[in-house]
């Protein structure tokens, strides 16, 4: 198992519990805060782990397909 898979399978797991104490508790318990927390660290992990991959494979701003130049959100 690869980095990518364990940390997935991590990320899916964190998820799921969760979802598991939203449900037991609501959604301001300080236990399903918690692991919100949990599960954004390792979000973040995910996040910098393929942020260090993409940085070698940089597409010029100019060029890119997701690029608005004008401001597309309702005013």
């Amino acid at each position: 198992m690869n980095i990518d898979e364990s940390l997935n399978e991590q990320m899916e797991s964190a998820r799921q519990r969760m979802h598991d104490l939203y449900k037991q508790y609501g959604f301001g318990h300080a236990y399903v805060l918690e692991q919100s927390m949990i599960l954004d660290e390792l979000i973040n992990q995910y996040n910098r782990l393929h942020q260090t991959k993409k940085s070698h494979h940089y597409v010029q701003p100019e060029t890119s397909p997701f690029l608005c130049k004008t401001n597309t959100y309702p005013t």
